[in-house]
């Protein structure tokens, strides 16, 4: 046998070069290579420079050049950092006065001027065009509508975060061209800032198609706010039909007033029969048997879930046999809870995380009924970046600067009083105002939020909290039409306004003012206790 020849760490080291260069070459010419050259590679070919820097939000570790997984990730405008000292400043200036009457907004107060600029629209295309050549010009005229809405945002003097992943659009637009009902799903506690006036013109003028827009979320708001913006939007928009939704409505807390009190963390919830969804299964059906009467279809049953479009599971049925439902809305709106609602079990993957839905999916209710769910966008409005981060729009734990956002919350509601804070300075000097700053600091210390070195209060964790208890609904911040009240409803929506009380109703929390603190979630409480049962010499530690 002959003797193996020696192989150097300097040649291994070569070896593995070539080979990943190879690799490398092999992805770029089927079309995998990496997000970040691909983009580039497209900006260089198409000669457009981008007029604000983008920043990339839950994006994963890249193994290898196959796995895009960054593909569909949330990419917004990154703030510069003298906007960020500008706000960190101004956080720590005082309080204006309680002022509740900044809660009221229109649709119009948070919608853009042109509708062009409302959204990117899917420029003309035909079979004879490749692949690279559409790509190409769907990149361009992207770019140029970024460019445009960025030079709007500048003359207005201010900014807000809008989608700038065109992979994200391009799931949108799929949705709409093959859905025939579209369903707009907006959280009830900000529909006039989910809700798209651009897209709603867009569906219905140039795709001639129905919508139906679900305000979801109704267990985490008083009935009677639910039951106001349901007429506000049928009164303003007489087209357009209004469904009041709930996955969860075995678990609602009636909340009399925004913030009144500081919920109780909610377990982990499994889907179940939900609220609203026998309505929208009766528009999905009369919209069915118009569409059999043009097409001579005859549905083949109505049983509930049996197969998944994308996956390949279950019988395959033909697009002229079957209405296709879509859902479209921002981030963190409830659509894949939705589906799983509707459909009484967990279909589809669902998560607290904006962006959490990366690619569009489609379900079979029924042999009849297909549910297509589409990632969520946020849509370009003239809105405050304060809240689209309460809404639940950008992950709280990319939050740069969370300080301003506190500010923001404690304008509208009294945040002192429902977190029954103390001012850091009440012995030193008791007449210091508060600020958005001294909240997040008293925040922190009470609940022990502290820097490992130095051990005072960590400000940035405890701003951090709060907005997470505002996103998650345990404080309860939301919108209101304007010139509301809550004793006043008309007579024509009473009976939905009892029908929601009686739901409330069941799981009221009477007498709940205790004084919550944020506690550690249930993960942390299993793996605690995991790490005291796998540790053998857990039985010889001295208990304090």
């Amino acid at each position: 046998m002959p003797r193996k020849q020696q192989f150097s760490s300097k040649q291994k080291k070569q070896q593995l070069q070539e080979k990943r260069k190879r690799k490398q070459n092999q992805a770029d010419k089927f079309g995998f290579g990496s997000d970040e050259d691909s983009v580039k590679k497209k900006e260089e070919e198409t000669d457009l420079k981008k007029d604000v820097e983008e920043r990339r939000l839950n994006v994963q570790p890249v193994g290898t050049a196959h796995e895009r997984v960054n593909k569909y990730s949330l990419m917004f405008g990154r703030e510069s950092k003298e906007e960020i000292d500008k706000n960190i400043k101004q956080s720590k200036e005082p309080l204006p006065e309680l002022n509740s009457t900044l809660l009221e907004a229109k649709v119009e107060d948070f919608a853009v001027e042109s509708p062009d600029l409302g959204m990117p629209k899917r420029g003309k295309w035909s079979y004879s065009m490749s692949k690279q050549k559409l790509e190409l010009a769907e990149q361009k005229e992207f770019r140029e509508w970024c460019n445009r809405l960025d030079e709007y945002y500048q003359n207005l003097g201010r900014g807000s975060y809008y989608e700038r992943n065109l992979e994200t659009w391009r799931q949108l637009w799929r949705t709409l061209e093959m859905s025939d009902v579209i369903l707009f799903v907006c959280d009830i506690r900000y529909p006039t800032l989910h809700f798209s006036p651009a897209v709603y013109k867009y569906i219905t003028e140039e795709l001639d198609k129905q919508v139906i827009l679900v305000l979801n979320k109704v267990d985490m708001v008083h009935p009677s706010v639910s039951v106001s913006w349901k007429r506000y939007f049928e009164q303003n928009f007489p087209e357009i039909r209004v469904v009041l939704f709930s996955a969860f409505p075995d678990e609602q807390k009636l909340v009399e007033n925004t913030g009144r009190r500081l919920l109780k963390k909610q377990n982990i919830r499994k889907p179940g029969w939900a609220y609203g969804a026998e309505s929208l299964i009766k528009l999905a059906k009369s919209h069915f048997e118009e569409k059999k009467k043009r097409n001579d279809v005859t549905p083949t049953g109505d049983k509930p879930g049996v197969s998944e479009g994308d996956e390949g599971g279950g019988e395959e049925e033909s697009e002229e046999d079957c209405v296709t439902i879509g859902l479209i809305g921002q981030p963190n709106a409830g659509k894949s809870s939705l589906i799983n609602g509707i459909l009484q079990d967990k279909k589809v993957s669902v998560s607290k995380t904006p962006g959490h839905t990366k690619h569009f999916q489609t379900i079979f209710y029924s042999p009849g009924i297909r549910l297509c769910d589409c990632p969520g966008l946020v849509f370009p409005t003239i809105a405050p970046k304060q809240i689209q981060i309460v809404s639940g729009m950008y992950p709280v734990a990319q939050v740069r600067e969370p300080y301003s956002v506190v500010g923001y919350i404690a304008e509208r509601i009294d945040l002192v009083s429902f977190l029954r804070l103390t001012h850091p300075c009440v012995e030193d000097e008791p007449d210091t105002p508060w600020s958005a700053w001294y909240i997040c600091f008293a925040w922190a210390d009470k609940n022990g939020y502290h820097t490992a070195r130095t051990g005072r209060p960590d400000v940035y964790r405890g701003a951090n909290s709060i907005l997470r208890l505002v996103v998650t609904g345990r404080l309860c911040v939301r919108l209101v039409p304007p010139d509301y009240s809550q004793d006043t409803v008309e007579d024509s929506y009473k009976d939905i306004l009892q029908e929601l009380i009686s739901f409330a109703s069941k799981e009221e929390s009477e007498g709940s003012e205790e004084d919550y603190s944020e506690e550690s979630s249930e993960e942390e409480e299993e793996m605690e206790k995991d790490q005291k049962t796998g540790n053998k010499f857990s039985l010889l530690q001295v208990e304090d």
